[in-house]
C-alpha cells in the first residue's frame, strides 16, 4: 500500500478511514513543504494527499473531505497540501463556504465562492480545488459544489473539502450524502493525536499526558491548555476568531459561560450575563448554531464546546468585567442555595475584604474538597489567607488545611515550611494542634527523617486529652509504620493493633483496614502468620466495600493493603487493591501516595512475569521520582526497574540495569531501615544474577549482619539464604550451601507454605546437587516449581525450571530435561523475558548435543499430545482462561482436558500434576 502512495496511484476508501490519525513514521513526506513536517500525527494523510496531487499528471481527480471536530488540523492539513501544490506547479483556487478568499490557503490565483472555484475546473488543466469551512456554504452555492465534485470525475481535479459535521444544513448534509453514494466523494475523519504525538507536540511538557486527555488529543486544545498552564496567552487565535460578528447578547452569554466555568441552566447564565430571558435563549441559539455551545446530557443545561474554550474567553475578559460576572454568579448561586463549593469557585476569584462570610465560605469549601481535590482546596485556602490577618480567627485552621493540601498533591517539602512556622504557636492540646504535628510526623516520615517523624508522633499522642478518637488512630497509625521502618516489630504489631481498635471504635472503616494491613505485616514478620493472613483478609473485606468517596480520605489503606497481600502472595489482589488506589489518586490529584503506589504495583507485576507493565508502570513514576523527596521509593523504583530490564535483556538493557541496581544500593547506603537492609539484599542477589557470585556472597551477608543474618526477618531469610546457596555452590563451598539450605528450612515452620517455601527447597535443591544427589535434587526442585506456581512466582517458577535443567545437564541427566526447557521457554515468552528464553535455547543447545532427544514421555505416556501440551501450560501456572486463548479453545474444553488428565494421572489438584510433569521423564538417565 505505501508503494501505491509513492507512485501516485489510488488510495481505497476503506484503507484511507483505517489509516486516518496513524502516524506513517520518520520517512513520511520530506519535500521541499515545511509546513507538512509540522503536522504532528497527519502524515498518512499529506503522504496520500501529496500521491493524489501526484496522480493528477495521469488524468486522475479526487473529491476528499477532510471532517472533524473544530481544531483537529483540517484548515492546517489543506493549507499544507496547497503550499505543495504551488510549489509543485499546480494552480490553486481557494475559497471558505462564507463565500471569502479562504486566509489560510496560499493561493495563485485566488477565487472567491464555490462558483468561482468550479468554473476554474473545466479547462481541463490539472488544478486544486480548495473549500474550507464548507459548513458555511449558502444554499444558493449547493448546485455549484456538485458541479466542482463532478468534475473531479472527469479531468484532473483534486478538490479538497474541509467542514464540521455539526454544523451542515440539512440540504447541505444531503448533497454530499448523494455525492458519497455516487462514488464521488471520499470523506476522511480526522482522529485525535496519539499521546505520543501529543508529547511530540508540546516539546516534552512534563504533563503531557494529562494535557492530552483533557484536551482529548485535539490539537488546538492541546496548545490551548498547555499554554493556559504556562501562563501564555498566544494560543487560541482560532477561537477567539469565531467570536468575530456575535452580536452584544450572544457575546455577553459567551463570556457569561467561561466565567461559570461548568455546564449551566439556561436561567442562570442569563442572570450572571445580565440578559432578560428571551435575550439569552436567542443568543444560546446563535452559540449553538456556531458550535460554540452545545447540549449537555443533564438536559435541559448546557455547556461550552470545550474547557478549551472556556479558557480562552475566559483570559481575554477585562479585569473589571471578570470581577462584576464572578460576583454576579456567587450572588445568584447564593441565592439558588447551591452547594458551596460551586460558590466558593466565584468566591476566590471575586473575594471581598469587606464580607467575612466569604473567609468562612472559602476554608469550608476547601474542607469538603480537600481529599478529592487538594489543588482546588488549596486555591481556596490561598484566596481565603489574602482576606486575614495573622492570629485572626480561621487564620491558624487555613493554615494548618493548606498544609495538608501541599501533602497531598505531593509538596511535602512546602507542607513541613508550612508546619515549621506554625510549630511554635501550636499548643498541644487542641485537637487541630495534635492532628497538625500527626501531619507534621507524616511528612518527616515521607522525607525519610524517621526520628523526626517518631518524636512528633509520641509528642502529639501525649498531648491528646481523648485517646479514643480518630486523631488517635492516625497516630498509632503513624507509630506503628515509624516502628516497621525501624525493624521493630512488635512495637509496630502493637501499635496497629491499637489503632485498628481505636478507628473501629470511631466507625472508621478505611482507617480500620489500613491498621489491620500494618497488624498482618508486623504478625507475619513476629512468626504468626495465621494471624497476619486473616488480618490481610479482613482488611481486604472492609476496602473492597468502601465506596470511592470513602476511600479517596485515606489513599493510605489501599497502599498499604496492597503491600500487605504481595508479601503474602496474593499477588492478584495485590494488583487490583493497587490499581484502584493508582486510579483514585490520579483522579483526585493525591500524587503524594501515587509514587508508592505505582512502585508496590510494580514489584507484583515483576513478581508475576509482567516484564512490559511493570516497566509501563515504573515509567508513570517518572514524573513523580524528582518531587517525592523520599529516599526509599526513589531507590525501590531503581531497583525493580534494574531486575525487569536485566530479565527482558533487551538492547542496551543489561548496562542500564546494572547502573540503575547501583544507584539503588547507593541511595540505601547504609542506613538501617527495613527497605534500605532489603534493597542491599536486592541488589546482592542481582549481582549474583550477573554472575560475580564472591561479592554478591559478600554483599549479602554485609546486609544481612553477618553469617547468621540477625538483620533479615524469618519472612525474608528463605530468599536470600537461596542467593546465598547458590552463590557458595558456584564457589564449590559444599559445606556453605548445606548451611544455608537448613537456615533457609529452619523458617518454614513460622512462614505460609506459598511463594516462601520455594526458595528454602531451591536451596535444598542445590544443596542436594552439592553432595552430587541429583535424584533428590529434581525431587526439591518439583516441589519449588509447585510453590512457586501456586503463588504465581512466574519469574522465579522459570528460573527454578532452568536450574534444574542445568543440574541434570551437568551430572549428564536428560530424562525431562526436554519437557522443562520446553515449559521454561513457554513462561519466559510469556513473561517477555528474553534472558531466560535464551538461556532455555542454550541448555536445549546442550542438551541436543548430549542426547539428541528427552524422548521417553515417562509418566505421561497415557496422554494424548493436547493433554500433554495443556499439562506443560498448567506446570507453567496459566489460569484455564489464559490457557484456553492460548490454545484458541475455549475454557470448558480445558476443564474437560483436565478432568481426563487427572483420571489419567491419578492427581486430585494443579499441585500435584505439576510434580507429576516435572517427573514426566521417569527415572534420570545417565546420557
Amino acid at each position: 500500500m505505501a508503494g501505491d502512495l509513492r507512485e501516485g496511484g489510488p488510495l481505497p476508501k476503506a484503507a484511507l478511514v483505517g489509516r486516518v490519525g496513524r502516524a506513517a513514521g520518520p520517512s513520511a513526506p520530506t519535500g521541499s513543504d515545511a509546513g507538512a513536517r509540522r503536522l504532528f500525527g497527519r502524515d498518512t494523510e499529506v503522504e496520500a494527499l501529496f500521491a493524489a496531487l501526484a496522480g493528477l499528471a495521469s488524468g486522475t481527480g479526487r473529491a476528499i473531505a477532510l471532517v472533524g471536530e473544530p481544531g483537529i488540523g483540517k484548515s492546517t492539513l489543506m493549507g499544507a497540501v496547497a503550499a505543495h501544490a504551488r510549489a509543485t506547479g499546480v494552480p490553486v483556487f481557494a475559497a471558505d463556504g462564507r463565500g471569502t478568499a479562504a486566509a489560510q490557503l496560499p493561493s495563485a490565483p485566488a477565487a472567491v465562492g464555490v462558483h468561482d472555484v468550479a468554473a476554474h475546473t473545466t479547462r481541463g488543466a490539472a488544478v486544486l480545488a480548495a473549500v474550507d469551512d464548507l459548513h458555511h456554504l449558502a444554499a444558493d452555492q449547493i448546485a455549484s459544489l456538485e458541479r466542482l465534485l463532478e468534475a473531479t470525475a472527469t479531468g484532473p481535479v483534486l478538490c479538497l473539502l474541509a467542514y464540521r459535521q455539526r454544523q451542515l444544513s440539512p440540504a447541505l448534509a444531503a448533497a454530499l450524502s448523494r455525492a458519497v453514494s455516487a462514488g464521488l466523494l471520499e470523506v476522511w475523519d480526522l482522529q485525535p493525536l496519539s499521546p505520543e504525538q501529543a508529547r511530540e507536540l508540546l516539546g516534552g511538557h512534563p504533563d503531557a499526558d494529562e494535557i492530552h486527555r483533557e484536551a482529548m488529543g485535539n490539537p488546538q486544545y492541546l496548545k490551548v491548555i498547555a499554554a493556559h498552564a504556562a501562563g501564555s496567552t498566544d494560543a487560541g487565535t482560532a477561537i477567539l476568531g469565531e467570536l468575530a460578528g456575535l452580536d452584544p447578547a450572544s457575546l455577553a452569554a459567551v463570556r457569561a459561560a467561561a466565567v461559570l466555568g461548568e455546564r449551566f441552566h439556561p436561567e442562570l447564565l442569563a442572570a450572571v450575563a445580565g440578559l432578560e430571558t428571551p435575550a439569552a435563549m436567542a443568543a444560546l441559539d446563535t452559540l449553538s448554531g456556531l458550535d460554540l455551545v452545545r447540549p449537555s446530557e443533564a438536559a435541559p443545561h448546557l455547556e461550552l464546546r470545550h474547557r478549551a474554550v472556556g479558557e480562552v474567553v475566559y483570559r481575554r475578559l477585562e479585569p473589571s468585567l471578570r470581577m462584576t460576572l464572578h460576583q454576579r454568579a456567587e450572588r445568584v448561586l447564593a441565592e439558588q442555595r447551591a452547594p458551596i463549593v460551586r460558590r466558593a469557585h466565584h468566591v476566590a476569584r471575586a473575594a471581598d475584604p469587606s464580607r467575612p462570610e466569604h473567609v468562612t465560605t472559602l476554608i469550608a469549601a476547601a474542607r469538603g474538597i480537600l481529599f478529592t481535590s487538594p489543588a482546588v482546596a488549596a486555591g481556596h485556602l490561598r484566596a481565603a489567607l489574602e482576606l486575614l490577618r495573622e492570629g485572626e480567627a480561621h487564620w491558624h485552621e487555613a493554615q494548618v488545611l493548606l498544609a495538608r493540601t501541599r501533602l497531598l498533591t505531593g509538596d511535602a517539602s512546602e507542607s513541613r515550611a508550612l508546619l515549621d512556622a506554625l510549630r511554635s504557636a501550636l499548643s498541644g492540646g487542641e485537637s487541630g494542634d495534635v492532628a497538625a504535628l500527626a501531619d507534621s510526623s507524616r511528612i518527616e516520615r515521607r522525607l525519610g527523617r524517621y526520628a523526626e517523624a517518631g518524636a512528633l508522633a509520641r509528642t502529639a499522642l501525649a498531648a491528646l486529652a481523648d485517646h479514643d478518637t480518630a486523631t488517635a488512630a492516625a497516630l498509632h497509625t503513624e507509630l506503628a509504620d515509624y516502628a516497621y521502618d525501624l525493624q521493630d516489630y512488635e512495637a509496630s504489631r502493637d501499635h496497629a493493633c491499637t489503632a485498628a481498635e481505636i478507628a473501629r471504635g470511631c466507625q472508621d472503616r478505611v482507617g480500620e483496614a489500613n491498621a489491620l494491613g500494618q497488624a498482618a505485616l508486623a504478625h507475619l514478620f513476629t512468626g504468626d502468620q495465621a494471624t497476619a493472613r486473616a488480618m490481610a483478609t479482613s482488611a481486604a473485606e472492609l476496602i473492597d466495600a468502601a465506596s470511592d468517596a470513602t476511600l479517596v480520605t485515606n489513599l493510605e489503606a489501599v497502599f498499604q493493603l496492597g503491600m500487605t497481600e504481595g508479601m503474602l502472595g496474593r499477588l492478584v489482589d495485590s494488583e487490583r487493591h493497587l490499581l484502584r488506589g493508582a486510579a483514585l489518586s490520579r483522579s483526585t490529584g493525591q500524587t503524594y501516595i501515587e509514587p508508592q503506589i505505582l512502585t508496590v504495583l510494580a514489584n507484583s507485576q515483576l513478581r508475576s512475569g509482567k516484564l512490559a507493565r511493570t516497566l509501563e508502570t515504573l515509567d508513570e513514576t517518572a514524573q513523580h521520582v524528582e518531587r517525592v523527596g523520599n529516599p526509599a521509593t526513589a531507590a525501590v523504583i531503581a531497583m525493580v526497574r534494574a531486575d525487569a530490564l536485566f530479565w527482558r535483556n533487551g538492547p542496551g538493557d543489561l548496562p542500564e540495569a546494572v547502573a540503575t541496581a547501583e544507584r539503588a544500593a547507593a541511595i540505601a547506603g547504609t542506613t538501617p531501615t527495613a527497605w534500605a537492609v532489603s534493597i542491599r539484599c536486592f541488589h546482592a542477589e542481582f549481582v549474583m544474577f550477573t554472575g560475580d557470585a564472591p561479592r554478591a556472597r559478600w554483599l549479602m551477608l554485609d546486609a544481612g549482619g553477618g553469617t547468621g543474618l540477625p538483620g533479615l526477618t524469618t519472612w525474608r531469610k528463605p530468599r536470600w539464604c537461596d542467593v546465598l546457596a547458590e552463590a557458595a555452590l558456584a564457589e564449590g563451598d559444599h559445606a556453605a550451601v548445606e548451611h544455608w539450605a537448613e537456615v533457609a528450612e529452619a523458617c518454614l515452620q513460622e512462614l505460609p507454605s506459598t511463594g516462601r517455601h520455594g526458595f528454602a527447597l531451591r536451596a535444598r535443591m542445590r544443596a542436594h546437587t552439592a553432595r552430587g544427589d541429583i535424584e533428590r535434587a529434581m525431587g526439591s526442585a518439583q516441589e519449588a516449581v509447585a510453590d512457586f506456581s501456586a503463588a504465581g512466582e512466574r519469574i522465579e517458577v522459570c528460573r527454578t525450571l532452568l536450574a534444574a535443567a542445568a543440574l541434570c545437564l551437568d551430572a549428564g541427566r536428560t530424562g525431562a530435561v526436554a519437557d522443562w526447557l520446553n515449559r521454561a521457554a513457554v513462561l519466559a515468552g510469556q513473561c517477555g523475558a528474553a534472558r531466560l528464553a535464551d538461556e532455555a535455547a542454550h541448555l536445549r543447545g546442550r542438551l541436543a548435543a548430549r542426547a539428541g532427544t528427552a524422548g521417553a514421555l515417562g509418566a505421561l505416556a497415557p496422554l494424548t499430545a493436547r493433554e500433554r501440551e495443556i499439562t506443560r501450560l498448567v506446570s507453567t501456572g496459566m489460569t484455564n482462561r489464559e490457557i484456553a486463548e492460548a490454545l484458541f479453545l475455549s475454557v470448558r474444553t480445558i476443564e474437560s482436558h483436565l478432568g481426563q488428565i487427572y483420571r489419567k494421572l491419578g492427581v486430585s489438584n494443579r499441585a500435584s500434576l505439576t510434580r507429576a510433569m516435572l517427573g514426566s521423564g521417569g527415572p534420570p538417565d545417565a546420557s
